[in-house]
């Protein structure tokens, strides 16, 4: 049918896909983006066309280097090689939070077989049970802490528990982070006590998105969270306690205009045998605390 071949059907199929589309010319500057980028990141295409990407979110999640010269980048790899590459990676929502996706992205090529611009499509990473639900189960039964939209202490407490029978019985191993937030009366101070429930609310949503799937976040005493991370050797604990200390550095946080980010020191202990709720918080609270004397910022978990 002549209609098909038509550019313009095509560009509004893929203008309408759930799937994140996106195209940058040579520069990294933005030409196109679909709805389904909208829809993931937040961004209006009138946010980012015309604009460079490095000014906006799409970055790996341990910040490392700059991402035009990075030989590894899949935007240079694209260009450089005229190769595809897919790699999970966490971006940075508009609403400051970071959110793992997987990322695709194939390079253009013109006529003559000569690289002009490359195209990345991304999709979320969808937890086994998605938070939405989770977080409505737990509302329904009071079990939701309202202030950072996360499980409340109660129901972390009988979660530990649980684990702690868990492991009693059939040995399979766990362990817990506690996290909390360097110099938050500072920014409570210079910016208002509002700013501390935005800062929570933020950190919560970038935890909850980039811990395993298997993982559970909530509240542990004030300005605190507690992980539960399931299936977790003590040999592991430092591995995903790093993972979380930098996804809170490269979170950002909005306040009436200002754009800012928080550090976090981290605390983590293994399960043991012979544990209990008292003695494995215990553990965790004593790394917690080397982490905040060492002048924060860093992961500590006592042996």
């Amino acid at each position: 049918m002549p209609e098909l071949n038509d550019p313009a059907i095509y560009q509004t199929v893929l203008d309408a896909l759930e799937t994140g589309v996106y195209i940058v010319d040579p520069n990294r500057r933005i030409r196109f983006w679909n709805e389904g980028a909208e829809k993931i990141t937040g961004y209006l295409r009138q946010d980012v066309v015309g604009h460079f990407l490095r000014d906006h979110l799409l970055a790996t999640s341990d910040g490392a280097g700059d991402l035009d010269s990075d030989p590894d980048d899949p935007i240079n790899i694209a260009f450089r090689d005229g190769k595809s590459s897919v790699m999970s990676v966490s971006i940075l929502h508009k609403e400051g939070y970071r959110l793992p996706i997987t990322l695709r992205t194939n390079p253009i090529r013109n006529s003559r077989g000569a690289v002009i611009g490359a195209a990345e499509s991304f999709d979320k990473v969808t937890p086994f049970l998605d938070s939405t639900r989770r977080h409505s189960g737990l509302a329904d039964f009071g079990c939701l802490d309202v202030l950072t939209g996360v499980a409340a202490q109660g129901f972390m407490d009988t979660q530990i528990r649980e684990n702690l029978i868990t492991f009693s019985e059939h040995h399979i191993p766990f362990g817990i982070l506690l996290l909390q937030i360097d110099e938050l009366d500072q920014h409570k101070i210079k910016r208002g006590p509002g700013v501390v429930s935005t800062i929570l609310r933020i950190i919560a949503q970038s935890l909850e998105n980039c811990l395993r799937p298997t993982d559970v976040l909530g509240c542990w005493g004030k300005y605190q969270f507690l992980a539960i991370l399931t299936d977790c050797k003590e040999t592991e604990v430092p591995l995903v306690a790093e993972r979380a200390r930098r996804i809170i550095g490269r979170s950002e946080i909005e306040w009436w205009g200002d754009k800012f980010s928080v550090t976090s020191p981290v605390g983590g202990a293994g399960c043991r045998m012979g544990d209990n709720v008292d003695s494995l918080i215990a553990r965790a609270d004593a790394s917690l605390q080397e982490s905040i004397a060492k002048g924060g910022n860093r992961v500590t978990v006592l042996h």
